[in-house]
């Protein structure tokens, strides 16, 4: 049985005539005759009335199809359920920051379709500690997050796998627009633009503790914007709003391109760890071969 035969059944009766059904069906009339044919050797008996001209659905088959109707719709979902089922049975979820998110997984991804053809990937893209939450959770298969110094991601959890996987640099960066502007207010007393991040997410503190202090002692700075998402702040940039402190993995394609300036050596940055973690339970073999190649893929481009 062709579950396009019941389309073909449908569409026969629908149009109300072979040639028409064939239009529907974007076939040649011989072919969808040929199917037509095909269904009756199947069911062992006619569905066509040719008594009539044009000829069209016998009215036995007419009598059952709302019936026809409802069960290729329940075919389709059957076989859409298998597959879901398998898809998830191959299925690892990642949960990450936003920046990591945007930055370097797509890249994994895209290597990983390669590798394993057969994997699928959920991407949760979450805040620093809702990513740890959604590991502990079971939500996700593992997270991959950024570390400072004295800023370690669930520092005394005993139940977590955690691995440096790579370093990064948080480093200022701004529009090529925007340094003479700058210039103009490096050491003096007109504020300094700055894209900021509120204090109660990772990069915020970061900033907070460690760039705005020293940065506060030789400028006058000015909050002109601020964000929760680092992406955000890499768009804003570019647009010349102000000065944003974005990781070097994020903002390297536009460093590149000349969209942006790296201005590191005049506004200080800060090195960060690239860290992977798991639950220390027992994994599925899928889950393994994901972070094994997360792993080799780190060593490739760092």
């Amino acid at each position: 049985m062709d579950l396009r035969w019941l389309d073909d059944l449908v569409a026969l009766a629908e149009a109300g005539s072979l040639t028409r059904a064939a239009i529907l069906r974007n076939v040649s009339q011989p072919a969808f005759t040929r199917r037509i044919q095909q269904i009756e050797q199947w069911l062992g008996t006619t569905v066509i009335d040719r008594s009539v001209r044009p000829a069209r659905v016998s009215p036995a088959i007419m009598r059952k199809l709302e019936d026809v109707r409802a069960l290729t719709g329940e075919l389709r979902q059957f076989r859409r359920d298998v597959v879901d089922w398998e898809k998830s049975q191959r299925r690892v979820s990642i949960a990450s920051q936003h920046s990591i998110s945007a930055g370097l997984l797509p890249r994994f991804i895209a290597r990983l379709q390669v590798q394993i053809p057969t994997m699928s990937v959920r991407l949760r893209s979450a805040n620093r500690e809702e990513c740890h939450t959604l590991l502990m959770t079971r939500q996700s298969s593992m997270l991959v997050v950024y570390e400072a110094d004295g800023l370690p991601i669930a520092p005394n959890e005993t139940l977590i796998e955690r691995r440096v996987i790579g370093r990064d640099r948080l480093c200022p960066v701004a529009s090529p627009r925007r340094l003479d502007f700058i210039d103009q207010r490096n050491g003096g007393s007109v504020p300094l633009p700055v894209i900021g991040y509120p204090p109660d997410v990772f990069f915020g503190n970061v900033f907070s503790t460690r760039i705005s202090p020293p940065l506060q002692s030789k400028h006058h700075v000015d909050v002109v914007c601020e964000t929760a998402l680092v992406p955000s702040a890499l768009a804003m940039a570019v647009e010349g709003v102000g000065i944003a402190w974005l990781p070097e993995t994020l903002c390297a394609p536009q460093i590149a391109a000349g969209a942006l300036v790296d201005l590191g050596s005049r506004f200080g940055d800060v090195d960060m760890h690239i860290v992977s973690a798991r639950l220390m339970t027992p994994r599925p073999q899928y889950v393994e071969a994901v972070w094994s190649a997360l792993g080799a893929f780190m060593s490739d481009i760092t």
